[in-house]
């Protein structure tokens, strides 16, 4: 994925997606942020 990708793994946890003009990138952007929390969510 992108950079924000990678800036999700701090310790606060996922940063939220900015849009940054591609409607399927930013839809995708927000999948993976919601995976990532949830997963973070069963985890914790």
């Amino acid at each position: 994925m992108t950079a924000t990708a990678d800036a999700g793994d701090s310790e606060d946890g996922p940063t939220t997606p900015t849009f940054r003009g591609c409607v399927f990138c930013y839809s995708a952007e927000w999948a993976y942020y919601g995976a990532k929390k949830g997963i973070r969510a069963v985890k914790d």
